[in-house]
């Protein structure tokens, strides 16, 4: 069966992931390297250890919000290679890429919890919907709903 698989996700435990390779992998799953492995010619075993914090806790489930977006993005970076540049949460250990380490100086924003003097803002939602000072919705996804709303009840009438 193994034969078949394009692109696997090993999503197996190690306690320092930025010492996880690809000669790991092969030594956790007792391979050779020369297996006809479609995962293994194609050079494409992801993981989700791709952005980490300096304490080596994965973005994967540490993240504040759930970005199933960048996941998918994320993803679609590993399995077509050049398509897609903007890496997040998944990384090709088979291609030698190492973990990315988000740093808090980094950070471009100063969250209330850090600095008492910082304000809160607002949170954008997916799909582009934000929340203005005067309560008002805008962006996109409003955009795309309104229309949908208008065209069936154009069709209503």
């Amino acid at each position: 069966r193994l034969a078949s698989v394009d692109v696997l996700v090993d999503e197996t435990y190690a306690p320092q992931p930025r010492s996880y390779d690809f000669a790991a992998f092969k030594d956790t799953y007792e391979l050779s390297g020369s297996e006809a492995y479609g995962f293994l010619t194609s050079s494409r075993v992801a993981r989700v250890d791709g952005t980490l914090s300096e304490g080596d806790d994965l973005d994967w489930y540490e993240a504040r919000l759930a970005r199933p977006d960048w996941a998918v993005v994320g993803l679609a970076r590993v399995l077509h290679p050049g398509l897609f540049h903007t890496r997040r949460f998944f990384r090709n250990i088979a291609a030698s890429e190492a973990p990315e380490v988000l740093k808090a100086d980094s950070c471009k924003r100063t969250l209330p919890v850090c600095d008492a003097t910082a304000e809160a803002e607002a949170i954008a939602l997916l799909g582009g919907i934000e929340q203005a000072a005067d309560g008002a919705q805008h962006g996109a996804a409003v955009a795309a709903l309104s229309m949908a709303v208008a065209a069936l009840a154009a069709k209503a009438v």
